[in-house]
């Protein structure tokens, strides 16, 4: 599994101080190869527009800005430079001097609302560096008017900030218009150096997740993390490919090696969220299973389609006591329960197995979890809220929970949005943002948590990380449907033709 880190503006500072005072570049210098980086990023980007509006702060965002802007005159686009005030960065203050002499004088944000009043519609291609991932100050009135005038004027065709987009808070998701802070609505973002942690899931106009592509800049990302006290958080990008062939059966498998699990949920009428599950691990190649439910209809719906099933209608203390519990590798726990069973507080998971916790298996705040080194709990964000006792607006609030939350308890939290967040006991983080529509329906919170049982099944003794991870990725493959609003059922039989 690729790691790639993601970095806090707080982190992000560090390093850039570590390539200037340990490494020997000079902030000027590293100014410019961001400029250049984006430049060379989007040669075709700029080439669609009449005109290219810079919009510049004081920082060294602004600086970033002015650097862009020079380059792209000497390459002879046309460029217009907008600033809130003078730079007061020292090479921000050399790269808007070259802008002076070379390009012509800043104009006012005052100018630039004026000018987008009056030019063509479509016509400019508008560059955000006015603020950077580091102002936490409330916008003045002059920011706040000229980002709004940003965002609603049709003059601009494109939006596009460097490093972040100006204003964006991601806590502000799910306050009060009157509340909230306004951002530029970037169509896309590139961020320079370092990934940024603070730009996980900026969206605007709630189901519109934005593009940011990362450009680097020479800074010490891998050789110098152990003196920026990096806090462990990275990004994961798909693996299709990977996690289809770990699935793959081999000649020498037997019905243990294929994979071993058990699951329990499914309470009367909802006995087909854990058949869900149980069909997701067996028809991606699960070995051998078996289900207990509460529910004295399971057996004869677990029976009606394959008799092959093995079903049981009793409690959960019944299916810890069956000799085939021993023999098993992972339990899943929660599909189609609507209460958290009483025996699963303080129960002790054994060494070498693992235990998923999901949907009526996630516990109201305060509850006791199981004991063991392998215990998952796949929330959605409204479980998560009731298993904290707290309110999440963001990836970024989820975070600042669940690293305490995880440590005190010693138990691996996956949360699943349109941006996903795995949290694990030593205080590393994984994040995975690659929305798809396709999964808003029911049903695909068990498909999820079946498959991820049968990646943890496997005798590759995958880390939950990994098997989260190849989970993820293999479900994934469900945005090539052509169907626009498949059913979990439809979902699950295009991922077993792709075995």
């Amino acid at each position: 599994m690729k790691l790639i880190p993601l970095f806090t503006n707080n982190e992000s500072k560090l390093i850039d101080s570590l390539a200037k005072n340990k490494l020997g570049f000079s902030e000027q210098t590293l100014m410019g190869m961001a400029a250049l980086s984006v430049f060379h990023a989007n040669e075709d980007l700029w080439k669609t527009a009449e005109s290219i509006w810079i919009v510049c702060g004081s920082g060294g965002n602004g600086g970033d800005g002015y650097a862009l802007a020079y380059l792209l005159f000497q390459e002879g686009y046309p460029v217009r430079v907008f600033q809130s005030s003078p730079n007061k960065n020292e090479a921000g203050i050399f790269y808007e001097s070259l802008v002076k002499s070379f390009v012509a004088l800043p104009e006012t944000l005052d100018q630039l609302l004026s000018h987008l009043e009056t030019a063509d519609t479509d016509s400019v291609l508008l560059v955000d560096a006015l603020l950077g991932t580091g102002f936490q100050s409330p916008l003045s009135q002059e920011l706040t008017q000229t980002i709004h005038a940003i965002n609603e004027s049709e003059v601009i065709f494109y939006r596009l900030s460097l490093d972040t987009p100006s204003g964006w808070n991601p806590n502000h998701l799910e306050t009060s218009e009157s509340k909230s802070q306004p951002f530029v609505f970037a169509d896309s973002i590139e961020e320079l150096g370092t990934r940024k942690w603070e730009n996980i899931g900026y969206i605007y106009e709630k189901d519109n997740l934005i593009p940011r592509y990362y450009e680097s800049i020479g800074f010490p990302t891998r050789t110098h993390l152990t003196e920026t006290n990096f806090s462990n958080r990275y990004y994961l990008e798909p693996d299709p490919e990977k996690a289809i062939q770990v699935l793959k059966r081999k000649n020498k498998d037997h019905k243990y090696s294929a994979g071993s699990a058990m699951f329990y949920g499914g309470g009367e009428g909802m006995e087909g969220a854990i058949l869900l599950s149980e069909n997701a691990f067996s028809r991606l190649g699960g070995g051998i299973s078996k289900i207990y439910s509460p529910s004295p209809k399971i057996n004869q719906l677990g029976l009606q389609k394959d008799l092959s099933k093995m079903v049981v209608t009793s409690d959960f203390l019944s299916m810890v006591q069956d000799p085939f519990f021993e023999k098993t590798k992972t339990i899943l726990i929660g599909p189609g329960l609507s209460n958290y069973p009483k025996d699963l507080e303080s129960w002790e998971v054994k060494k070498g197995k693992t235990c998923i916790l999901d949907a009526g298996a996630i516990p109201s705040f305060g509850t006791k979890l199981p004991i063991g080194d392998r215990v998952l709990l796949t929330p959605h964000v409204g479980e998560l809220n009731r298993l904290t006792g707290k309110k999440h607006n963001s990836i970024q609030e989820a975070y600042e929970t669940l690293v305490p939350f995880t440590k005190a308890n010693q138990v691996y939290v996956l949360l699943k949005s349109f941006v996903s967040l795995l949290v694990c006991p030593d205080g590393s983080s994984f994040v995975w943002e690659s929305p798809n529509p396709k999964l808003a329906t029911m049903g695909t919170g068990d498909l999820l948590s079946g498959i991820i049982t049968r990646y943890l099944s496997l005798d590759l003794e995958l880390s939950i990380p990994e098997a989260a991870h190849l989970a993820l990725s293999f479900l994934d493959h469900s945005k090539q449907l052509d169907e626009p609003y498949p059913s979990a059922h439809q979902i699950l039989n295009s991922l077993v033709e792709l075995l």
